[in-house]
């Protein structure tokens, strides 16, 4: 078990200020999400209620029993929350701790993680995925300042997935470090339960799966934490990177436990698929696939959307890193005449500008202007006058999301109506497998190799930020260690072996997404700025950013 034990920021017997990395980072953090030290209550922050039949809970509730019975009398606490630092747990025997929580609105349900109270030993726990300890001022907010916490995460042992944290907490002047491995050997007890619910929901998924493909004609599959069952039919129709959007699909079981989807597999068949959780089978799920229309191929080179006329110019936009030049070039080809718009500030704004108009006063073939926002403001009527013609080439434009366009290139891009968007590739889940095999045959065309499901299940559900040009720099890792058969998770550099957690969003919540995502941008990440734009208070605000999964904020 790796522990940290970290110094306090200002250790008030030797006038230093120096702190530990992971406590400086924790602090950073804290004041990102802008938690102040003098916090005061959460009360408008949104408690969610506490399943007690939770699998969590119910291989924590007899290690917890113990725990309480031989911690009576030693004034130490215990609380334990989800893998969202949502407090499922808490029992306390130092009645101070007790008025703190309370008077900061911390009860079931609430979210103790560094988002909401800045450094702790649950919600930074969680953060470094490591057992640590907190003492005194080194917690953030003033309230937590007089007292010493022990926290360790709780892994699954099968998939080693976090599953919680578990917490003791006493007034700092009584720290013991002995109770940093009495925490452990409880988390110890706590995974081996959880290891004994396994092999029981394995049977309950079991048995559903054996009742429900009794139908042969239909395809049926059963997914679990570690096991994967198929009939005949599904095996037929389904390929690796679909058990990666089944995996996000169990994850929208989160408020509902069943729900009916139309998607589009690997393959290109567009199926209706219903899934249900399976009783006693923990987060195990039956999916049931109905073919709504025949399975046609889909081409890796077909166009996003159908481009219009020869004449009509076409806008490619989106994030860096999400393919604008490459989708380009694939719509115009190479005979296009390409300027990057980057090019100007080394080449000069005069001779980019004259060569610039010279080949727009050519109406043949087509030009494409990439990275238009870095067109130098001067020349941008010499595009809109192109435009304005119509006699021109051909016109293509790339440029960064539209709404962080200003002034006249925001009104350049809103002249062309025939526009492309590509998403973000955190929104592209199901694309990922193609996309990473398309990438890995550029890298190395002589590979010949295969993504196994649990490798395109964790490429799929991780943030992305630098997009498709993180993507292949993974890949690049990837074949330079392995040219043939199949990739496994040991091949993927290590930070990108396990699911970022992330679920997929559908419909209205995808919407908001989108639109909270739009309003930090144009307020520069100002919180309280977006939160007053979107007319929604600060504090609904940070609680949908942590829902959404919202980050680089």
């Amino acid at each position: 078990m790796a522990w940290r034990i970290m110094n306090s920021p200002s250790d008030g017997a030797s006038g230093s200020t120096q702190a530990r990395p992971e406590i400086e980072l924790s602090w950073k953090r804290s004041v990102l999400n802008g938690i102040t030290p003098e916090l005061q209550g959460l009360d408008e922050l949104p408690v969610i209620d506490i399943d007690p039949s939770s699998r969590l809970l119910t291989a924590a509730s007899p290690v917890l029993d113990q725990m309480v019975a031989k911690l009576t009398g030693t004034n130490y606490s215990l609380l334990l929350a989800d893998r969202d630092c949502r407090l499922m747990y808490r029992w306390f025997d130092e009645p101070k701790f007790e008025t703190v929580m309370d008077s900061l609105g911390l009860r079931h349900g609430a979210n103790i993680g560094e988002d909401s109270v800045g450094t702790n030993a649950l919600g930074t726990a969680i953060e470094t995925r490591h057992g640590i300890v907190v003492h005194g001022t080194e917690h953030y907010i003033e309230s937590f300042k007089r007292f010493s916490c022990y926290g360790h995460p709780i892994r699954h042992p099968v998939t080693r997935r976090i599953e919680g944290v578990l917490d003791i907490t006493g007034i700092a002047a009584d720290a013991n470090p002995l109770l940093a491995p009495f925490l452990v050997r409880a988390v110890e007890d706590i995974e081996q339960r959880l290891l004994d619910q396994a092999k029981a929901s394995e049977r309950a998924l079991l048995a559903a799966f054996q009742s429900a493909s009794r139908h042969r004609q239909r395809a049926v599959a059963a997914l679990g934490d570690d096991i994967v069952l198929t009939n005949k039919a599904a095996l037929d129709l389904l390929e690796p990177g679909d058990y990666a959007l089944m995996r996000m699909l169990m994850d929208d079981l989160e408020r509902t436990p069943e729900r009916s989807a139309e998607v589009s597999l690997s393959s290109g068949a567009s199926v209706h698929v219903h899934l249900a959780r399976v009783a006693g089978a923990g987060e195990g799920t039956m999916f049931h696939f109905e073919p709504v229309a025949e399975p046609r191929l889909r081409s890796p080179r077909a166009p996003v959307i159908p481009v219009g006329d020869a004449g009509t110019p076409l806008l490619i936009h989106g994030s860096p890193g999400t393919g604008r030049s490459t989708e380009a070039r694939r719509i115009f080809g190479d005979s296009a005449d390409y300027f990057n718009c980057a090019d100007a500030a080394m080449e000069g704004e005069m001779a980019f500008g004259r060569r610039l108009r010279d080949r727009l006063a050519n109406p043949a073939g087509s030009v494409c202007l990439e990275n238009v926002e870095l067109l130098p403001d001067a020349l941008v009527p010499v595009v809109v006058e192109s435009i304005d013609a119509g006699k021109g080439p051909r016109l293509g434009l790339t440029t960064i999301e539209l709404e962080e366009l200003r002034g006249a290139h925001l009104g350049l891009a809103t002249m062309i109506v025939e526009r492309i968007e590509l998403k973000p590739l955190r929104n592209r889940g199901a694309e990922v497998s193609e996309i990473a095999m398309r990438l890995i045959r550029e890298l190395n065309p002589a590979a010949n190799v295969r993504l196994i499901p649990s490798v395109i299940e964790s490429l799929a559900t991780r943030p992305w930020p630098g997009n498709l040009h993180e993507l292949k720099a993974v890949l690049a890792h990837v074949v330079q260690h392995r040219s043939a058969g199949d990739v496994t998770l040991t091949d993927l550099p290590e930070a990108y072996r396990t699911s970022s957690g992330a679920r997929q969003l559908w419909g209205r919540e995808q919407a908001e997404h989108d639109a909270i995502l739009a309003a930090l941008r144009r307020c520069d990440g100002n919180k309280v700025k977006a939160a007053q734009e979107l007319g929604i208070s600060r504090t609904t605000l940070y609680a949908r950013i942590r829902a959404l999964k919202i980050t680089g904020f």
